[in-house]
């Protein structure tokens, strides 16, 4: 049974997490990097890349009493900030190799007209 402490920390390396990845992604090119990671299910797929790989990190998060709860840089900890960052690029760039066949479906039906053409000047 987990206590609130460690849900709302929990929370909270989620909430760093998600600001890591929206201050990344100002970095890439919209086409394919912010597109693809609008994808909800692709986008969770990275939160969990950069979860699972923090991992051994992550408790340095849930045990630090008296941390004031907001998004902006809550950690003291500029190297657990600096391996957040780097699981986030390298969850970008491995899913984006990983699902490459998706989006290229995905970037060909975003481009095919989504209207049926009139034949009234037929």
């Amino acid at each position: 049974m987990s206590s609130p402490m460690s849900k709302e920390s929990e929370n909270l390396g989620i909430l760093v997490i998600n600001e890591e990845i929206a201050n990344a992604l100002d970095l890439y090119p919209d086409d394919p990097y912010k597109q693809a990671f609008a994808n909800p299910e692709l986008r969770q797929k990275l939160v969990n890349y950069v979860m699972s790989g923090i991992q051994g990190l992550y408790p340095v998060l849930a045990h630090q009493q008296g941390w004031p709860v907001k998004t902006k840089f809550p950690y003291r900890s500029l190297e657990l900030r600096l391996h957040i960052e780097n699981y986030v690029h390298w969850g970008i760039e491995h899913l984006l190799a990983a699902n490459s066949d998706w989006l290229v479906r995905f970037r060909t039906q975003d481009a095919q007209p989504s209207y049926t053409p009139s034949h009234r000047f037929s």
